[in-house]
């Protein structure tokens, strides 16, 4: 279906003021999978919206999900057979599964005459479904967690060099499909800064930024006298002193500078957790470090994160491309001071050497440094635990969705002044 002639926000929203006046809003989201979709939608349903999600995935994944909030099936074959097999099939088998979810939810939209104010589409699958509901008028927020395409294409590039393995380049009409969807977008929605920065200037003025601070446990953000590990008295002349760092892709986080790291650091009495699911032994520069660090254990399933998080002393995030980083959020709530890099978006919401220690991104040098002054000093990791705790209790207070609340508060704003 050819795209339509592409109109302004404010003329889109304008020629449907009088609805948006008379009724609520009506809203729709398209992902495959749940990923954060919770979230908005649950903040919508409170705000009155007349909320539907068509995805490929059942009401049961959706934990915590409104009552109100209704769901429309469209199916995706190989990522339903991933998740019920754990079969992965080759890259190209899932990049046509993305597009053909995609026209699905098009056609549904189109046999059924649908009209939405607000399609909210999840990057990469949503090309022909925006377009289907921007037909009958609705505006179009892209939700792309990740930088640009091309900008975390190129990191891929570069870190598939360093780890010895191929790289696989998207295919090129997937890449035209991401492309498109971003000059289609009205709303161009990222978690953090680091996502925003790598996109082009000429798409600066469509993008919001909005924070996935997840909802983390409350029990596990109480500040007190005894939050996080005993610091001021623990000398591990019994046990080791134990890193933990947590990621599913090696390409994206950073496990070969945290590898190159600890090699250089060789710290006596100390410990490095692995926690991943990744065939790490498929990857020659990951395995050959391994090889010689008989000090790192690399933990395969943890039936639940907190008792990997509690096994840790300190917590190290080495990743070179998250737009967010949840991982992150999880550690500091389990009071275990961090390392992380520019290139974790989660970050952002904190204070460098208040509340951890950030270091430039694929620096292996810098990572050593930060874990050596977080392994000779109980007085920093005490410091650090105590601060971060404290910045997440703000935040807590605040209301855990606070931030991306605000965000889309402001879109929805900027739909009703238009329309008025």
């Amino acid at each position: 279906m050819a795209a339509p002639k592409k109109a302004t926000l404010t003329h889109r929203i304008q020629r449907n003021a009088l609805s948006y006046i008379q009724r609520s809003m009506r809203i729709a989201f398209s992902t495959g999978r749940p990923a954060h979709v919770v979230l908005p939608a649950n903040l919508l349903s409170k705000r009155g919206m007349d909320v539907t999600i068509f995805t490929a995935a059942y009401r049961s994944r959706f934990r915590d999900l409104a009552p109100g909030v209704a769901l429309r099936w469209a199916p995706q074959l190989v990522s339903s057979l991933h998740f019920l097999t754990g079969v992965q099939l080759p890259r190209p088998w899932q990049r046509i599964d993305t597009a053909i979810y995609d026209h699905l939810v098009a056609m549904q939209m189109e046999s059924r005459n649908d009209r939405f104010d607000l399609f909210w589409g999840w990057a990469s699958g949503s090309l022909a479904s925006a377009r289907a509901a921007r037909c009958r008028g609705a505006c179009f927020v892209l939700d792309r967690a990740c930088p640009h395409v091309d900008a975390q294409q190129t990191m891929l590039r570069e870190e598939c060099t360093r780890l010895r393995v191929h790289y696989r380049a998207e295919p090129p009409w997937f890449r035209a499909r991401q492309l498109a969807e971003y000059d289609e977008a009205d709303v161009i929605l990222v978690p953090s800064s680091y996502s925003r920065a790598s996109f082009p200037s000429e798409l600066q003025s469509k993008i919001f930024i909005a924070p996935l601070f997840g909802r983390v446990p409350q029990e596990q953000v109480i500040i007190s006298p005894t939050s996080g590990p005993s610091y001021a008295t623990e000398t591990f002349r019994d046990r080791p002193f134990t890193f933990g760092t947590v990621g599913g892709q090696p390409l994206r986080k950073g496990f070969l500078y945290l590898l190159q790291a600890w090699e250089r650091l060789q710290p006596p009495n100390a410990k490095l957790l692995l926690r991943t699911d990744a065939h790490l032994e498929r990857f020659p520069a990951l395995r050959d470090l391994l090889s010689k660090l008989p000090n790192v254990e690399v933990v395969k399933y943890v039936e639940n994160m907190s008792e990997f998080y509690r096994r840790c002393d300190a917590f190290v995030f080495p990743t070179i491309d998250d737009g967010f980083g949840m991982a992150l959020l999880e550690a500091m709530a389990h009071g275990l001071p961090t390392v992380t890099t520019t290139h974790c978006g989660a970050a952002e919401l904190f204070t460098p050497d208040q509340d951890l220690i950030v270091v430039p991104a694929q620096d292996a040098e810098s990572l050593a440094h930060a874990i050596q002054r977080l392994y000779t000093s109980p007085d920093l990791r005490h410091r650090l635990s105590t601060s971060a705790l404290h910045a997440l209790q703000q935040i807590e207070d605040d209301g855990a969705y606070q931030l991306y609340s605000k965000t889309l508060d402001q879109i929805l704003a900027d739909v009703r002044r238009a329309g008025s």
